[in-house]
């Protein structure tokens, strides 16, 4: 074990000496680390002090449950969620019918080359064709790839590996079996696959969301949330690898992402930075010692005795990938609407289909008894030889040549924001000095206009659309600091948070200066991936008896969400016009006309906040106490922490406080948000207001009051439900759906009117559509309790009947 060690930080003593030579050379770290790898591997012939790096080889269980992990996971943690999401066609396209042709085409030009078994050759073709995570990775952020084209490579690299391992784990088990490719084992091979990646997916996911709920639930320290993320790491990847038998590198991706988006978004930033750090220097360990046993774990002698053969099947994977690259990518952009992939991101994305440590350990996997075992373990050192050798040494001058490596407009931008920052900081420190008599202020002038004059030799020039982008941008970064300042003092709550960030990235990508003027001529917002999702829940559970209970807390949350939303906007489009205000390097008009534009959000903003207000006055007090208490005290508990972390306040101190502020926060969330209802609010309604109190008080245990947005549905056309509602505040609307698809508005519905009454006919399936035109507060009453009641109250049995006959009438009873 000692020698292990010692071997193992030898080789880190290697790495780093070769990263800090070799750093002003433009050779990929990981090509370096291999080459270095076989001269070490060639001189431990000769040298006897070098023999113990004989025993120090690539294994399957090195690479999958102590390298893999690691380096899929911190691939996953810095991965763009929400960028991945948005190209997940054309990834999985490349990550699973791409890797199934290439291991097509490789696995029978193998056949047809060498003559040996077909499905030991399919075997081969699995096991190469996967695009290697850990060499793409490694190679795309030193590159510093475009975000795009890094999305699609890296993305596709970490889920195809996925698909090769299932793959070649089926091939594998019909070759010991003795068995043939049918029909029949091509279906099973099909579930088993989906079950494997879907599975892994769903392990990845749960796992994420409850160590993200477990941090956040029991405030952990920052060594905590570092150790769970290891745990997330690799507890995750073994459970569902070895336990569940489903995909461990599906499982790490999502686990990653999940806690990326869920987790880390509602802990501090600085916290995010260190765990960032800490991830980026386990990457860098796993990295350097993975592709160091790389280059050791290779035979030149045995490759060069095959080196015709390894070159033709190198031709014939190159060729499966361009294959599969080629005919897939313009398939996906049409059949997905995606944005343009041009040909020079094509090129990239087939040369850098590397191949790495995760080929090697799956070959090396293979039972000894398999006949053609040494062939096909020389044919994959040879193939993830020439591809670290040649596609990665070559895909930095292809990328310069292909122009992929030129700034794009937003890049430039912050170039030129970057040295213009950069120049003044230094100009204001030499000033500084200069004060302080330290310097003279001829030496200051002339440094301050030396430096000044080589930023601006490299700083790009921006045209006016960038001029207009630039300050949008400034906006942007504004909104983003300031809502993340919410978030941190306990204003808006995470699920805000992520609406509006996720909104803000739309901006960022769809901004041109047409879309702009029309934010100034339209009020119309289009309704975000969250706003759909909350959509979605309401249809699903509004009608539905059971669970009345959760829609009604449901609905109290989307209110106060809702408030926060408004409460966020009115905060950070101020900050952006004050932002704007001061701002004297940015283009002048295009920061009036921006500045007005935000004037307008902000005065939208108010007057939806007053509009909630004026509509549910009671149970908009009550969530704003409680969203203020919530910040107020979660600001007491951060100064609190600050004082204490810098020496202000003594240990007892900061319990103390702690403490208290902790039983002020449990005695607020006791309080909960509840609007109350009443005998008066009863009284409203026409239907009920000529009964006793007596009776109303009886009424009462069966009504549950329930509010609706503005837009909501209520109840939808064709859906089930045996409820009636009557409206206590707002207005909204009945519609009915035509023959020829046109929309017919049956009338308006204000308060005291009631809908539903269908279901007392027996007929639970709804005939029109109510959707609220106003924020509304409807009274619900269940079929069962209502015909109890009308049957005891003659006047409200009565008035029922006239009203689902006067509809019946009509044709349209609700």
């Amino acid at each position: 074990m000692a020698e292990v060690i010692l071997i193992s930080m030898a080789l880190l003593t290697i790495a780093m000496l070769a990263a800090g030579l070799f750093k002003n050379f433009s050779i990929p770290y990981t090509v370096l680390l291999v080459a270095i790898g076989l001269a070490l591997s060639e001189l431990s012939l000769f040298w006897s002090f070098l023999l113990p790096l004989h025993e120090f080889k690539l294994t399957p269980d090195l690479v999958f449950f102590v390298f893999l992990p690691a380096l899929i996971f911190e691939s996953g943690l810095s991965l763009d969620a929400r960028l991945l999401l948005k190209n997940l066609a054309p990834v999985l396209t490349l990550a699973v019918p791409a890797l199934l042709i290439s291991t097509t085409l490789v696995g029978f030009s193998v056949w047809l080359l060498l003559g040996i078994d077909l499905t030991v050759a399919l075997l081969f073709g699995a096991l190469i064709s996967a695009t290697d995570p850990v060499a793409v990775v490694a190679l795309f952020k030193e590159l510093g790839a475009p975000r795009r084209l890094n999305i699609l490579v890296e993305g596709e690299s970490l889920f195809n590996d996925a698909t090769a391992i299932v793959v070649f784990g089926i091939l594998l088990t019909m070759v010991l079996e003795g068995s043939s490719v049918t029909l029949m084992s091509t279906g099973a091979a099909v579930i088993e696959f989906f079950r494997v990646f879907i599975g892994g997916a769903v392990v990845g996911v749960l796992f994420g969301l409850l160590v993200s709920e477990m941090l956040f639930r029991l405030q952990s320290s920052t060594s905590a949330i570092l150790t769970m993320s290891i745990v997330t790491a690799y507890g995750g990847f073994i459970i569902a690898e070895h336990s569940l038998h489903v995909s461990g590198v599906m499982a790490t991706v999502s686990s990653a992402v999940t806690l990326s988006v869920y987790g880390l978004s509602r802990i501090a930033s600085d916290i995010k930075s260190i765990l960032a750090e800490t991830w980026e220097f386990v990457g860098l360990i796993a990295n350097s010692l993975l592709f160091l046993l790389v280059g050791l774990s290779i035979n030149t002698v045995n490759l060069f005795s095959d080196l015709f053969i390894i070159l033709v099947v190198v031709a014939f994977v190159q060729l499966a990938r361009a294959a599969s690259v080629y005919s897939l990518v313009p398939i996906t952009i049409r059949l997905f609407k995606l944005p343009l992939i041009s040909m020079a991101e094509r090129h990239i994305m087939w040369w850098g289909g590397l191949k790495g440590g995760l080929a090697i350990a799956i070959v090396l996997s293979i039972p000894e008894s398999l006949p053609g075992r040494d062939l096909l373990i020389n044919l994959t050192l040879g193939v993830v030889l020439f591809t670290l050798m040649v596609n990665a040494w070559t895909i930095r001058p292809l990328m310069k040549k292909l122009k992929l490596d030129c700034l794009t407009d937003d890049e430039k931008i912050e170039l030129e924001q970057g040295l213009k920052h950069a120049g003044q900081t230094s100009t204001e420190m030499l000033q500084s000095y200069v004060d302080l008599g330290i310097i003279q202020k001829k030496l200051s002038k002339k440094l301050s206009k030396k430096i000044t004059s080589i930023f601006s030799s490299v700083s790009p020039v921006i045209n006016d659309e960038q001029s207009w982008r630039e300050v949008y941008l400034a906006a942007l970064r504004e909104e983003f600091h300031s809502v993340d300042k919410l978030y941190k003092v306990g204003l808006i709550s995470q699920y805000t948070l992520l609406d509006i960030r996720n909104a803000l990235q739309l901006d960022r990508d769809s901004f041109n200066v047409t879309k702009l003027q029309n934010d100034i001529e339209s009020n119309v917002q289009p309704k975000s991936l969250f706003q759909r999702l909350e959509m979605w829940v309401l249809k699903e559970f509004r009608e539905k008896n059971w669970a009345i209970v959760f829609l009604s807390n449901y609905q109290r949350k989307r209110l106060s969400q809702r408030i926060q939303r408004d409460i966020a906007g009115i905060v950070m489009t101020q900050a952006v016009i004050e932002m704007l205000s001061s701002r004297d390097d940015l283009d002048k008009q295009a920061s009036r006309v921006i500045s007005g534009v935000y004037q307008q959000r902000l005065d939208r903003w108010k007057l939806r906040l007053e509009a909630l207000h004026n509509d549910f006055e009671q149970l908009f007090e009550n969530i704003e106490k409680e969203i203020f208490t919530l910040s107020s005290l979660k600001t007491a508990q951060d100064k609190a922490d600050f004082d204490f972390h810098h020496g202000e306040i003594g240990t007892k101190a900061h319990n103390k406080v702690t403490q208290t502020v902790n039983n002020l926060l449990n005695e607020s969330a006791n309080n909960g948000v509840e609007e109350q209802l009443s005998i008066k609010m009863i009284l409203s309604i026409p239907l009920f207001s000529s009964l006793s109190e007596d009776v109303l008080k009886l009424l009462l245990v069966h009504v549950r009051p329930v509010t609706f947005l503005s837009g909501d549905i209520i109840i939808g056309e064709g859906e089930k439900g045996d409820a009636l509602y009557i409206i206590s505040h707002g207005e909204a609307e009945a519609t009915k759906k035509l023959e020829n698809r046109e929309t017919k508005i049956l009338g308006k519905l204000k308060q005291g009117d009631f809908f539903g009454e269908q279901a007392l006919l027996g007929d639970h399936v709804r005939s029109a559509t109510v959707t609220a035109k106003t924020a509304m507060t409807l009274l619900r009453l269940r079929q069962t309790d209502i015909i109890k009641f009308a049957e005891k109250h003659i006047e409200v049995k009565q008035r029922l009947e006239q009203a689902r006959d006067d509809r019946a009438t009509d044709n349209h009873v609700l």
